[in-house]
């Protein structure tokens, strides 16, 4: 039985000098409570009531500053069921406090808890009244419990943007907190500093029997038949009796039962382990995005003793298995995920949470945000180490829309001092609780220790760019308990020991991930920064981390100046400014399109977010046609606030431009051109579980006139194909007037390819005479046909941000069309406009 305690709870703040023994007069205040449901932060119910203006708009962030300087109270009432005194067990449970919190029943203290990582759990029978309970939670946000002798050895090695010269974003006393690290500033987030009841409060009663555990894992996976290992973990309740006691597993699909094993046995005291196995025949298996389907099985489990049966929460588990294969190749070794036996080239961004009040995202959040990393054809999502272990919802939406992740443990940028035993012990409770949680989800493919700790020691904490730290804090966690935590909880996924981590140096090339950031967007050199070939020169064999840097649409940046002049040079723009932006966006604007001096807003916003296109597309389609490399995760998918950053979908929900450029990147079957060695060489990607066969047509574009085909060849791509295609010798042409082209006509699923060997602003782009035909229906969307007499660069239709299309922001040849889906969005009235990128004016002379 579970009593679910989320409403009709109450708030208040008091000093921080206010602490838990005063709970017994807080208790009484009949007033200056506000009223608030759970899951709940303090910013939430402050802004309702008007005390605090949305921290996320404007420089409003600075003005909430004062919370973390306040105790918070939070006073909740619930009734006790019925017969309770007959039960054995009464547990309250609280799944999120963040971060600092004591807890209370009735008047009575039930203990401290500092952990936003794993659940606050107390029993409490004893102290339960028949009708009305009053439960109160004290929480802070954590920092005042920091003293600088609490820091000593390591304050520099805690990373903080203070050197970048924003001293409001950072904090080094996050590193003796476990809580989201980012809530006190990032470089693409501001400091909110969290504090609340951030999950669910139950009350768990139980008389016989009750679920400790439940782990199903699969050991065998072919189209023939699946075998599945179930432990189900049951704990009889009673201090000193055995009981007779049995446990039923069912596998079911769409309703039909597939598979079952069951099992009597005498139930001693404490917590029995039960392992089945249950046989699949002819399974329907589990794929990622693109390399096939996401069918999902429910298991259910039953227990049941002496008349009482307690179910488990039924698993939709996938049936899946999967691998980390680093084979020795090419002078190192292989770093690739391996599910069902085939080698994935994974394709996606890491996540950060989507909101800097991380409470108060939804279940429709997550459904919107991971159905559009789908839509991007992602297959992977990297759960970065400075944010959250996600909630539930995120999980499952996950697993079944095909998106893998790897799973960082929450550490990030920093020393961390587990020289300490109740730090250690803090972190052991957190990867056992973690793990157990996550391990029946399909999705997950990989836990990983830590975001950059490994690296910063080899590379940053050297004595020269930062001290080095008094001590190795950090190792025992990677490098023994979180280890040991997954080989408990399910040693069927795979363990790496932080990102970037491989080889004799953790942000190496020869093994293991790499974040390439110092050679490109983080470089002191301009140039390198704006450079998009410079990826073709990516050794790695797994790139996890980089990123482009383009403000997001209009309509967005208006919401987050919310009435106050939108300018580049103003006070909100600066602050809603990614740190490592330094000027690169203008001048990335000026290598690609055009001399940005005079440019107009809405000129601004078009060109940075083309050079973002220009630089993620190009760039991922290097990195997948990288012979080393086994994946292309950029940063980052989405953003906690607005602003001028790395993401491909904003706070807001609206795509940028680049969402598009990285959905074609990603496309499960895709053709990339090169030039290398006095040759065209054309590469193909073919993700799905089917051959195909195309009639490859390679030629150069006249951007004034026509296609000229040069070649016309049969090739066939197998199915699971990452390689060379073809090879066609580079006879010369003019840079700023032709393309190569290569393009399978037919409705074979590959878009056309171009091969551009200057900038874009260099090339002669003529009007090209673009023609939109009337909404019709593609595949029972609305939809329309976009044509092009000439090259035109860019296609773009001008929609308002909430109407999401199938493609935007695309070229086309000569005499090529494209149909476009209204995927979401009213279908507009008017008739459709389709625009593109000119050349640009002539520079006037001065």
């Amino acid at each position: 039985m579970q009593i679910q305690i989320d409403k009709h709870w109450e708030l208040r703040s008091e000093g921080l000098e206010v602490g838990p023994a005063d709970w017994p007069r807080v208790a009484r205040e009949e007033s200056g409570w506000l009223p608030c449901s759970l899951p709940c932060d303090v910013h939430v119910p402050l802004i309702e009531s008007g005390a605090i203006r949305e921290p996320l708009d404007t420089l409003n962030s600075y003005d909430c500053e004062w919370i973390e300087g306040k105790s918070w109270w939070f006073r909740g009432r619930f009734e006790s069921p019925e017969g309770f005194r007959e039960l054995e067990r009464c547990e309250l449970r609280m799944e999120m406090l963040d971060v600092e919190a004591d807890v209370f029943l009735n008047g009575a203290h039930l203990g401290r808890h500092r952990s936003a990582f794993y659940p606050f759990a107390a029993e409490v029978k004893r102290l339960l009244l028949p009708g009305t309970n009053v439960v109160g939670v004290r929480v802070t946000s954590g920092i005042e419990r920091v003293s600088d002798q609490d820091l000593a050895g390591f304050k520099p090695n805690v990373s903080t943007e203070a050197k970048a010269g924003r001293g409001d974003r950072g904090e080094p006393r996050r590193a003796l907190l476990r809580k989201p690290q980012y809530v006190f500033g990032w470089d693409w987030g501001p400091r909110v500093a969290t504090a609340g009841i951030m999950g669910d409060v139950t009350l768990e009663c139980s008389r016989a029997l009750r679920w400790t555990g439940l782990h199903v894992s699969t050991k065998e996976a072919t189209s023939a038949r699946a075998v599945l290992a179930v432990r189900a973990e049951i704990e009889n309740t009673h201090l000193f009796s055995t009981r007779e006691g049995e446990v039923v597993i069912e596998l079911k699909r769409s309703g039909r039962l597939v598979a079952s094993a069951r099992e009597e046995r005498l139930l001693r005291s404490g917590v029995n382990y039960f392992e089945l196995v249950l046989a699949v025949e002819k399974p329907e298996l589990w794929w990622p995005n693109g390399y096939g389907g996401q069918p999902l099985y429910d298991l259910g489990a039953r227990a049941a003793s002496d008349g009482e049966a307690v179910e488990f929460p039924i698993q939709r588990i996938g049936i899946r298995t999967v691998e980390l294969d680093q084979t020795p190749e090419l002078g190192g070794r292989r770093f690739a995920l391996v599910v069902n036996g085939e080698r994935i080239f994974c394709k996606g961004a890491s996540w950060v949470p989507p909101d800097s009040i991380y409470a108060r995202v939804t279940p429709e959040k997550y459904e919107l945000l991971v159905e559009e990393a789908r839509e991007a054809n992602f297959n992977m999502l990297r759960i970065w180490g400075g944010g959250r272990y996600e909630a539930e919802p995120f999980y499952a939406a996950c697993d079944r829309a095909g998106i893998l992740i790897w799973q960082d443990f929450m550490f990030a940028c920093s020393v961390y001092p587990d020289n300490r035993e109740w730090f250690r012990e803090e972190v052991r409770r957190e990867a056992e609780y973690q793990t157990r949680r996550l391990r029946n989800h399909a999705c997950i493919a990989l836990f990983s220790g830590s975001n950059e700790d490994s690296w910063f020691f080899d590379e940053w904490w050297d004595g020269v760019a930062a001290p080095k730290p008094a001590f190795d804090g950090g190792a025992a966690t990677y490098n023994l308990i979180l280890p040991a935590a997954v080989q408990a909880s399910c040693p069927e996924i795979p363990y790496w020991n932080g990102s970037p981590y491989g080889g004799e140096h953790p942000n190496g090339n020869d093994a293991g991930d790499r974040h390439h950031w110092l050679e490109c967007t983080m470089s002191p050199i301009m140039a390198n920064r704006i450079r998009p070939e410079a990826y073709d020169e990516v050794t790695a064999r797994f790139v996890s981390e980089y990123g482009y840097i383009a403000p997001t649409v209009r309509s967005s940046i208006e919401r987050y100046h919310a009435g106050a002049p939108v300018e580049r040079d103003g006070a909100v723009w600066s602050h809603h400014n990614n740190t490592f932006e330094k000027g690169t966006v203008i001048e990335g604007i000026r290598r690609h399109y055009r001399d940005p001096e005079g440019m107009s807003m809405d000129e601004y916003l078009l060109y940075a977010a083309l050079v973002q296109c220009l630089m993620y597309g190009y760039s991922l389609d290097a990195l997948r046609v990288s012979e080393r490399n086994s994946g292309a995760l950029f940063w980052m998918y989405t953003d906690c606030w607005g602003e001028t950053g790395w993401t491909i979908v904003d706070y807001y929900g609206a795509r940028k431009p680049a969402f598009y450029a990285v959905k074609r990147a990603f496309a499960p079957r895709r053709l990339v051109l090169r030039a290398k060695d006095g040759e065209v060489v054309i590469h193909a990607a073919n993700d799905t579980p089917e051959r195909a066969a195309l009639a490859l047509e390679i030629g150069v574009v006249d951007l004034a006139r026509e296609c000229d085909p040069r070649e016309t060849r049969t090739v066939e791509i197998p199915a699971r194909f990452r390689g060379v295609l073809a090879r066609v010798p580079k006879t010369k042409t003019d840079p700023s007037r032709e393309l190569w082209y290569a393009r399978a006509p037919g409705g074979s699923g590959y878009l056309p390819a171009t091969l551009r060997e200057t900038e874009t602003r260099k090339l002669s782009l003529l009007e090209p005479d673009l023609a939109v035909s009337g909404i019709g229906a593609e595949g029972g969307r609305p939809s329309f046909t976009v044509r092009s007499r000439r090259f035109a660069h860019a296609v773009h239709f001008g929609f308002p941000a909430d109407v999401r299309l199938s493609d935007e922001f695309f070229d086309l040849l000569p005499g090529e069309e494209r149909t476009v889906a209204i995927l979401s969005g009213k279908a507009p009235a008017r008739a459709i406009e389709a625009r593109s990128v000119l050349s640009p004016p002539p520079v006037a002379k001065r």
